[in-house]
Formats: structure tokens, sequence, C-alpha cells
């Protein structure tokens, strides 16, 4: 039984940046499609790096050729599972249309019922456990 745990450790020690990465992001889309904001703070918690909970909740909306910029004066880690409540209402359900990881990021696009595409703009530290650092998120009608 031992020689089996130290086999299984020894596996995950192995897995590589690109699929510590990738799982990240999948876990990302499966926490949006929860309905539970418990859930999204765990999430968050165990997947953002400290200093991007810390960071205030900034929102950039373009619309009509108009951009406005808003800034979350509230705990952030509230705010960032607000964020994820406004993603689940878009995007719950959605599917993976396409994944790609390049150097310390990975772009993952969904695709919803009504046709609507977010992309997921995700960066990791470059040092395991290769926490999220950045995240920017577009959606397209």
């Amino acid at each position: 039984m031992a020689i089996l745990l130290g086999c299984a450790t020894f596996s995950y020690s192995q897995e590589s940046k690109e699929s510590i990465m990738e799982k990240r992001a999948r876990a990302m889309i499966r926490a949006i499609d929860a309905d539970d904001p418990e859930i999204w703070k765990e999430y968050i918690q165990e997947n953002y790096s400290q200093a991007l909970i810390d960071r205030p909740m900034k929102s950039t909306v373009q619309s009509d050729g108009q951009s406005s910029e808003v800034n979350s004066d509230t705990n952030n880690l509230e705010a960032k599972a607000k964020m994820f409540g406004r993603l689940h209402n878009d995007f719950a359900g959605s599917k993976i249309t396409s994944v790609k990881t390049k150097d310390n990021k990975v772009d993952l696009v969904l695709l919803n019922d009504s046709g609507l595409k977010g992309i997921f703009h995700l960066t990791f530290e470059t040092a395991s456990p290769y926490l999220i650092s950045g995240l920017g998120i577009e959606a397209e009608n």
C-alpha cells in the first residue's frame, strides 16, 4: 500500500505545467456552472494567487463603441464571487469549444445555447503550483 501511495504522489508531482493550468481553467468552467456562491469562493481561494484575490475588481464594458470602466470597492473575494454569478448567468451549461495553452497562459472559448461566446484569458504564475495570476474575459454575440 505504501508503494502505491508513493507512486501516486510521484505521478502528481510529474504532471506538466500545461496540464495543471488546463485543469485549473476547466475547473473554473465547472465552478461557473454551479449555482452556488460557496463553490465559487472555494474555487477562487484554491486556484487564484493571493495577489489576484487581493486585487480590486475592475471591469471595462464596451457598448456601441463606448467604453466605461468600473472599479469595485467591496470585499475582493465577495466581488470576485459576484463576478462568477454574472458569468454563471451568461455561461452556465456552455460548451468548451477551444482550449489553447502557451507559455503561462490559457485561452479557453465557451459557446452557450443562444450563441454568446466567451473568451477566457487566464494567466498563471510561472512556478508551481501554477495559480491563476490574471484573468480577462471577452463576451461576443
